[in-house]
Parts: structure tokens; sequence; C-alpha cells
């Protein structure tokens, strides 16, 4: 980024602490042993079920080390990522936009943002997609032909892997009625029609209420067709086919498949070691206490936290502690090496990019292009420890 920039009053206008939902326990808890400082971590609004899980492990990590943990909310992407690069946040569980901020691509190619210095720290799978209600006759992603269907504002990760989805079914953005609309809005917009289909994880306070009012159903991405996910790798490179069950509205038994990604708690480079180290192992630890809180807490094990797609490097604090459980190859340290080789490029490049196309109104594209042209192909990983780390692809 240009030097004149600074990362800490970076987008300030856009946070503020009162914004902040604090936990219960964390107020009144103890002094913290590790250390005394109060940790804020960014991420989605209160009800979904990103929000849920990040409150029953911060509550788990300040009831057992007395750290204090606050999460502050936004439905945007630009929302959860600004505290975290202006430092009212410390960590963040974001959308995909931490992987777009990395690459400063769309709407993080401009003068405030360009690429960014992000680390992933914990990366659990999850499940998202396209759910309809049943009685709207829709059973397929082709039948939303012609149908409303969400454009969710300030959330280009989003959107990318709604036009995916309908990709996946022979669609495009122009088959549809595109209907703008935020993404906490959904829910209600799915009850009065305003919408025919919305974008979810398949857990969730919000969406559990939705299902128990109408009967709902998971638009199946399934399938042996590779043609279908011809887009997939431009669109959403973090995601991969997912079979799940035991989503909201499904009846025991039941699978579908849809797209399987993190929503990683993610940091800054420069966030010092021994607190990453801290954080991490007190993860581990701790997993019994709170892996049974919510619907997905459980993703949240060691054991299947997601390595592969890599599109962001991992935090080198969280590289050694994958390295000392026997969690970590030869081709992930390639991945994460050459993705750090990738962002020090970038970072050089930008300033000089910005300064030529600043006044061009398609230099997003251009710096994708740029980037294409100019920087070496990320390396494929083949040795991962355990099938079980790719989740069940179809």
């Amino acid at each position: 980024m240009p030097s004149s920039i600074s990362r800490r009053s970076l987008l300030t206008g856009m946070t503020s602490l009162s914004a902040l939902a604090v936990l219960s326990g964390c107020a009144s808890g103890p002094r913290a042993t590790d250390r005394s400082e109060q940790l804020v971590w960014s991420t989605y609004n209160v009800g979904t079920g990103t929000y849920n899980d990040l409150a029953a492990i911060a509550n788990t990590l300040t009831g057992k080390t007395g750290r204090q943990i606050r999460l502050m909310t936004s439905d945007t992407g630009i929302g959860r990522l600004a505290p975290l690069i202006n430092g009212t946040a410390q960590y963040s569980r974001a959308g995909d936009e931490y992987y777009y901020a990395f690459e400063g691509n769309d709407e993080f190619a401009s003068e405030q943002w360009g690429p960014q210095p992000l680390r992933q720290v914990w990366t659990p799978p999850g499940n998202y997609g396209v759910l309809v209600r049943k009685d709207s006759g829709i059973e397929t992603v082709a039948d939303l032909k012609g149908k409303k269907y969400p454009r969710l504002v300030a959330s280009t990760s989003m959107n990318r892997k709604l036009e995916a989805i309908l990709n996946y079914g022979g669609l495009t953005g122009s088959d549809v009625e595109m209907v703008d609309i935020s993404y906490g809005g959904q829910i209600e917009a799915v009850k009065t029609g305003q919408l025919d289909a919305m974008y979810q994880n398949v857990v969730g306070a919000n969406v559990e209420e939705l299902a128990s009012q109408y009967p709902i159903r998971w638009l199946d991405l399934g399938g042996n067709d590779q043609s279908r996910y011809e887009t997939w790798e431009e669109l959403a490179p973090m995601v991969i086919p997912g079979r799940f069950t035991d989503g909201a509205g499904m009846a025991d038994g039941e699978s579908a498949v849809n797209m399987q990604y993190s929503i990683p708690l993610t940091t800054l480079a420069e966030r010092p070691y021994d607190e990453v180290t801290r954080l991490v192992t007190a993860m581990d630890k701790y997993f019994e206490d709170y892996k049974n809180a919510t619907p997905d807490a459980k993703n949240f094990a060691f054991d299947q936290i997601l390595l592969d797609p890599m599109v962001v490097p991992f935090h080198e604090a969280m590289v050694d502690f994958l390295k000392e459980k026997g969690r970590w190859t030869k081709d992930l340290q390639t991945r994460n090496d050459a993705l750090l080789d990738r962002e020090q490029r970038m970072a050089e490049a930008w300033p000089d990019f910005w300064e030529q196309h600043k006044n061009d109104p398609e230099v997003p594209a251009k710096w994708v292009d740029w980037k294409r042209e100019n920087l070496p192909k990320l390396p494929t990983i083949d040795d991962l420890p355990n099938s079980s780390d790719n989740g069940g692809a179809a």
C-alpha cells in the first residue's frame, strides 16, 4: 500500500466502539492470566451461526483464561474488515472479504485499501448455500430462472458465490430478478415473498427460526458433471462442493451438497507471535468446553480445520502450531511461502499501479489482469495429512 496511508487511521469513520456486543461474563470476569489486555473480534451480526460460534468460544476463553474478549458486528464485508485494518479489532471472522482484501480486489482496489497483509489463524469448515421455501415450487437451481434472487449489499464475496451457484444451474444473473438486500435482511424477505431464495449458513438461530415457521429446502449442488463448476475457481477459489447433514429444516438422515469453505478467524501479519500462539493453544485446549455450544462449534476441532484450499497465508504462529501437532506438510509450506511471495509482489506493485490507474473506472478488473500476467501461479497441495481436511466432497 502507499506509505502515506496509515493502517491505524484507515476507515476509522466506519467503526465505533458503541457497536461492540459485550459478551456475558467478559466484562466482570477475572483479570487475564496470560495478558490483561482486552481483545476485540469483528464478525457477522448477532443471531447468525458465525456470531454464535465466536460468542461461545470467547465466553469459554474468558472463563478459562481470564482474557476479556468482545465481539464487534457488521452486516457488510467492509464493515467486518475495517475494524481489523484500523486497529479497533485485533481479530476478525469475516466472510470471504478476507481473501479479497488480501488480494486488493473489487471494492478493496481503492486508495484507502489495496492488498492487505492478512493471515489465517483458525479455519473451521462450514457449509453454505441457497435455500428456498418448499411451497415455492423451486426444487433445483435451474428452477430459479425468473425468480427473485439476492444481491447482497457491500458483500462482493457472497455475491460471487451466489453467481457461481447460478452458473451451476446453467443460469446467470440476467436469468433472475436481482433484489438488493443486506445479508441480515434476507430471512424476513423470504418470509414476506420479497425474495424467492437466500444465501445462508446451514445452521444458526435465524435460519432455524425460519425453518420452524416455513418448511425450507436447500438446493443441491452435487453430481458428477464437472462442467457445472467451471466458474467456481475464478468466482470462489476458496470453495469446494461439500456434503452436509443436520442443516436447518432437514430431516434425520437427509443430506445435500452445497458450498464448503472456511470463514476463518484472521488477523494481520503484525499480530504478536506469542499472542497468537496463546490464542490457538487455548482454542485447542478448551475445545471440549465449547464444542456443543452451537451446531457448528464441533467444526472448530483441531483435526477438522481446513488447510486447503489455501488462498491467504497462515500466521507464522499457527504454522508452528500445525507443525507441532503433525498437520503441516511440504506442499502446505510451499503454498504458504508462495502466498507470502505473492503478498510482497502485490505490495510492491500496488502504489505505482494505483497512481497510473486511479482515475480509471475499470481499475479492479485491470488489477486482476495485471496479477494474472505478472504473478506466478500458486502451487497445488497434494499431500494433505488426511482426507477429512477437504470435507465431504460430492
